[in-house]
């Protein structure tokens, strides 16, 4: 049974007030337990909640991040940490995408070493931030 590893785009997606149905019904296919997200995802979910203006919006994805519906609260026991592993890994990432000439994002590449040390696939719709690991995109499903 493979583990996965949501990248944030792919929460993002979800939360959307039109998700792709690809997506939608990607998910609907996996165990629960099999779905995983990062503490830097939730940490970038949360600065672009506080991003957003005071006002209705703002106060509504506040809601939903502190809610049941929530990252932290849907994911409970399966939020991957950045440790000492993953540091290790990243750093690897990180000199192998400068070296092929392809520098990349720091943070997207962290996210990458969590999955590798975690043994998860990527599920991801900008597969080439994550080059050197695993990565499944479930919105070009069927095409």
């Amino acid at each position: 049974m493979s583990r996965w590893l949501l990248d944030t785009n792919i929460i993002s997606n979800v939360t959307k007030a039109v998700p792709s149905e690809s997506l939608l019904a990607w998910m609907a296919e996996q165990a629960d337990e099999t779905l995983y997200i990062s503490a830097l995802t939730v940490a970038e979910i949360r600065r672009g909640v506080l991003e957003k203006p005071p006002g209705r919006k703002r106060d509504q994805l506040e809601a939903w991040f502190a809610g049941p519906e929530g990252p932290s609260a849907l994911f409970a026991g399966r939020v991957l940490p950045f440790d000492e592993k993953a540091g290790l890994v990243w750093a690897r990432l990180m000199v192998d995408g400068r070296a092929q000439g392809r520098p990349r994002s720091a943070l997207d590449t962290m996210i990458a070493a969590i999955a590798e040390v975690n043994d998860c696939i990527v599920v991801t719709d900008n597969q080439k931030d994550f080059d050197g690991v695993e990565t499944f995109n479930p919105l070009r499903r069927g095409g």
